[in-house]
């Protein structure tokens, strides 16, 4: 199995729980954070999408416009979890786009 799909439940898991105990007692607060946290993770999703672009072949810069715009419509109106599903996959993507590409791997700074 994928690490990356080993850790999803994790992850998922992790954003119901930060959700805390008032969130959970009211669901309209429930879902509002977590279209937020899904809106940050779109947000990144972005950063990285317009950094692979230059380096994308057209059919994948059409492919990660349109899963940007269902993934901002899934995160306001559909289910968060599924918009946040998306912004992982287009990070995955736009790795492998700037991999490729021969591109070093940037942001991790933080992480040191």
């Amino acid at each position: 199995m994928h690490p990356t799909r080993r850790l999803l439940p994790l992850g998922l898991a992790g954003l119901v729980a930060s959700a805390g105990t008032a969130g959970a007692c009211d669901p309209d607060a429930l879902d509002t954070h977590l279209a937020e946290m899904c809106d940050g993770a779109l947000n990144l999703a972005r950063a990285a999408v317009e950094a692979a672009l230059p380096h994308a072949t057209d059919a994948e810069r059409h492919a990660m416009q349109r899963a940007l715009t269902v993934a901002g419509t899934v995160c306001a109106q559909g289910d968060p979890m599924d918009g946040a599903k998306i912004a992982s996959t287009l990070v995955r993507m736009a790795g492998r786009i700037e991999g490729r590409a021969g591109l070093p791997p940037g942001g991790l700074d933080p992480l040191a």
